[in-house]
């Protein structure tokens, strides 16, 4: 039997970073769905808050992936694709400059 989940990314960090994930950035994690869970993946950018695809009220902007795959896979796809995530996180969070003093 297969399941939709849904994963949230939020569009800004805990520390107020905003994050700009490019929609193909989301490619290889698409990939691994495919590839290694037989996957049907779907990436949205909600630019605020909402109930987005009949899923559960989230309250600040954000980006959700959605994943159709066998109910027997969804924790060990879950591990596999979190420090994808993590990744794209961390290479998208845009740092705030600070102006050189004079």
């Amino acid at each position: 039997m297969t399941k939709t989940i849904s994963l949230v990314i939020p569009t800004v960090t805990d520390d107020g970073l905003p994050v700009a994930i490019p929609r193909s950035a989301f490619d290889g994690i698409g990939q691994v769905a495919e590839d290694e869970f037989e996957a049907e993946m779907g990436f949205h950018l909600h630019t605020g808050p909402g109930s987005y695809h009949g899923q559960p009220f989230v309250p600040f902007a954000h980006y959700l992936i959605e994943a159709t795959l066998d109910d027997d896979l969804i924790e060990a796809f879950k591990e596999r694709i979190d420090p994808l995530i993590d990744d794209l996180v961390e290479r998208f969070t845009q740092q705030l400059e600070v102006p050189a003093e004079r």
